[in-house]
């Protein structure tokens, strides 16, 4: 695909950043999701996502669809997992659950704790980086330009 905005839902071809719905950056915003695209070592692009407020409301987190069968499916299949989510300066990160349902990847069980514990609401621009451990065993770390786990508007 060529690059594409980042109002867009799909995968900018370089660099390798992954959209969700609707997510709109500043320019400061651009330019640390292009900084965190170059640090990307695991093969997944950054999921930069603006949170809406099912996000913060509901007890789950999805991902796209063609993210999730892109990137997720093919490293950790179907099944649930237990995974470290590290926000900020947060060294050492909360437990949450994570299922592929109809296609998405969603965070579950752990997901609202987190939400209150890093004070995220929506609005916030959150990008999710992945690095995998092993096989079937995947972290995710929220990093921001504050070191909160969220962006600045």
């Amino acid at each position: 695909m060529d690059g594409q905005s980042s109002t867009s839902f799909a995968q900018v071809a370089e660099p390798n950043l992954w959209y969700g719905d609707s997510t709109r950056l500043t320019p400061k915003q651009e330019e640390v999701a292009l900084s965190l695209s170059r640090t990307c070592s695991s093969g997944i692009p950054p999921y930069i996502c603006t949170m809406k407020r099912s996000n913060v409301v509901k007890r789950q987190l999805a991902f796209s669809r063609e993210f999730s069968k892109r990137y997720i499916f093919p490293r950790l299949g179907t099944y649930g997992y237990e995974t470290q989510v590290f926000a900020g300066n947060n060294l050492f990160g909360n437990k949450l659950n994570f299922s592929m349902i109809h296609g998405e990847l969603r965070l579950l069980g752990g997901w609202p704790l987190f939400v209150k514990n890093n004070c995220i609401e929506a609005g916030h621009v959150c990008a999710f980086m992945f690095e995998e451990k092993e096989e079937g065993c995947m972290n995710m770390n929220i990093p921001s330009d504050d070191n909160t786990g969220k962006w600045k508007q």
